[in-house]
């Protein structure tokens, strides 16, 4: 009965680390998780999400308006022309691993500057409201599992100088 017992808990134990824990990565159960690559013209301090009334918000709710504020400093020049292209993808919990999602370029190629950020960004510290509307992309949206864990890769391609923002969230979305 020892024996068995011993069989058991090493064979648990065994599962448990080689196949870990794959239900909310991050610990994007309770909050959003989020890095800046590293760039040379822009830094992000602090990230934060709310709802339109500037309520803060989570989970996430994809199926209305997010507004992510962001403490940030600017220390390149004036952006008033911005391409913003959005990836998107969702948690396995079978693998442990982020599968991108396909999006058939509707979230490619969007004019940053009526897309929710508020050009020009000037130079120096600041408080950016960056407002991601997903519903008019409903098509994508409908899709997605409800109160699940998703990835938003957004890319900020400065038009006149070429210089990329390139900021990851995870977070836990509710989608209805």
């Amino acid at each position: 009965m020892q024996k068995l017992f011993l069989s058991l808990f090493l064979f648990a134990s065994l599962s448990s680390s080689v196949f870990g824990d794959c239900t909310w990565p991050n610990s994007t159960d309770t909050a959003n998780h989020w890095w800046l690559n590293p760039s040379s013209i822009f830094t992000i301090y602090s990230l934060t999400t709310t709802n339109e009334q500037g309520q803060q918000e989570y989970p996430i709710h994809l199926g209305a308006p997010l507004v992510a504020v962001l403490n940030a400093t600017n220390t390149g020049p004036v952006i008033s022309q911005l391409q913003e292209d959005i990836a998107l993808a969702e948690w396995d919990t079978s693998n442990c691993k982020w599968n991108t999602l396909p999006t058939f370029g509707l979230l490619n190629n969007l004019n940053g500057c009526t897309n929710g950020i508020a050009c020009p960004i000037p130079q120096g510290n600041q408080v950016l409201k960056v407002t991601i509307d997903f519903s008019k992309f409903q098509a994508i949206i409908g899709l997605l599992k409800n109160d699940a864990p998703y990835q938003l890769q957004i890319t900020l391609t400065n038009k006149a100088t070429g210089d990329k923002i390139v900021v990851t969230a995870q977070a836990r979305a509710e989608i209805h």
